[in-house]
């Protein structure tokens, strides 16, 4: 049986199927690995190390029985993901995994995992010579560094020798550094990219394409402006493939733009080169103030503009907003109320969000504003008639979980390659 499993969810799969195709393109044979999203599978086989990989509100799920389970069987357990990377501590001494990678994983799981195979799968000072994490040796925390992968993009998106295959991460990074998201800290604030021809060739194992990107349409640029010889390039190199049959998604889940992108030149190249005429776009508040305060660096004017752009295009407008946030006082939420309801009328689609401070942002330590009576009411029955999408209900205990966690396991982001400052 394999001595190492991946403990493989829906959330973690897109993750994870670019850690293996890293690890096979770095010679580690994965059939050596159980990959499975069968937990009692992986009871049965009784691994040495299991792999896993999560966000920080998946530690209220099944995760902490798992652990429980599989520490009573002796295995080895690793956590990746935000959360580890966020809270190394807390992932080791309270939820009991034994090593947390912090950072871009695809190098470090990969001298991980051969390192442990010659140690017999125990934590030695073997492992104090690889970039990347943090466990616990003779009794004292130890931490390598923060792991970046500068070219990403040497890596496959997903492994050749297992039938995988996820939306394919295009750009990494992001320079807005809006204070709710975790991505600019983890992930740099450059963004990085992955050259047009191993688009083409990677993409053609979907059937209907997809990517991951902070922001579509900053392709081939830094990121914080608009490179449009280097976007259409990339969309006129995908043609191929439609004319193949597969259809091309850009611009939409799992990726979005950003509203100062949405241009008449951006949406006619979408016209011509893409199959989606859905466009998601974050406004996030209607509240210039709002935006300001959370660094978010466009106005509500860029909102407006690309939301009527996108109908004069023929793109229906799916706009994401966040209620509750710090400091957003009545007047913010009118505003927010106001905004949500203009696009609306124009046919647009809004998603509305509660806010969790999330570790690792200058806003985790941030108490959510209460959500007032006005603001209740309208998204209750824009829901009940189905014209606001989002799980700002389920997400308002959520938000009041991150809070408690947050207050008792606080950690500072020694961790991120940006510096995280207290904004609250």
């Amino acid at each position: 049986m394999p001595e190492i499993a991946v403990r493989m969810t829906k959330r973690n799969h897109n993750a994870f199927v670019h850690l293996l195709g890293a690890l096979e393109s770095q010679g580690f044979d994965l059939g050596e690995l159980l990959v499975t999203k069968d937990f009692n599978e992986i009871l049965k086989a009784r691994p040495k190390v299991v792999l896993y990989s999560f966000f920080t509100e998946e530690i209220w799920g099944d995760l902490p029985h798992e652990v429980k389970r599989l520490k009573e069987r002796g295995a080895l357990l690793i956590a990746g993901g935000y959360h580890a990377i966020a809270m190394p501590k807390h992932t080791l001494n309270q939820l009991g995994f034994d090593i947390a990678v912090i950072g871009e994983g695809e190098e470090v799981l990969y001298q991980l995992l051969t390192t442990l195979k010659k140690t017999g799968y125990k934590i030695t000072k073997e492992l104090l010579n690889i970039m990347g994490l943090s466990f616990y040796l003779d009794g004292e925390l130890t931490f390598t560094g923060f792991a970046k992968v500068e070219n990403f993009w040497r890596f496959p998106p997903y492994p050749e020798s297992l039938r995988l295959i996820s939306p394919i991460e295009i750009s990494r990074g992001c320079p807005f550094s809006c204070y709710y998201c975790q991505t600019p800290y983890i992930k740099g604030l450059r963004m990085r990219h992955r050259p047009i021809d191993q688009i083409v060739r990677y993409s053609r194992r979907m059937k209907d394409i997809r990517y991951i990107t902070p922001n579509a349409f900053a392709y081939g640029s830094p990121g914080a402006i608009l490179k449009l010889n280097k976007l259409e390039a990339l969309l006129k190199a995908l043609q191929p493939l439609r004319k193949e049959g597969r259809r091309l998604f850009y611009g939409t889940f799992p990726s979005e733009v950003r509203p100062e992108f949405v241009l008449p030149e951006t949406l006619e190249l979408l016209t011509d080169y893409a199959d989606n005429r859905r466009l998601a776009i974050g406004a996030q508040s209607g509240d210039d103030a709002m935006l300001k305060a959370m660094h978010r660096i466009h106005k509500v004017e860029h909102v407006k503009r690309a939301v009527e752009y996108m109908l004069e295009y023929g793109f229906e407008p799916v706009v994401d907003f966040i209620v509750g946030l710090p400091n957003e006082s009545e007047e913010s939420q009118r505003k927010s109320i106001e905004l949500m309801e203009w696009v609306m009328k124009k046919g647009g689609k809004v998603r509305a969000h509660y806010f969790m401070p999330l570790p690792g942002t200058p806003y985790a330590r941030c108490k959510p504003s209460p959500l007032d009576d006005e603001m209740k009411k309208f998204l209750g029955r824009m829901a009940s008639k189905g014209k606001i999408e989002g799980s700002w209900g389920k997400q308002v205990e959520l938000s009041r979980k991150l809070q408690r966690l947050i207050e008792e396991f606080y950690e500072e982001p020694m961790s991120h390659t940006v510096p995280v400052r207290n904004v609250c």
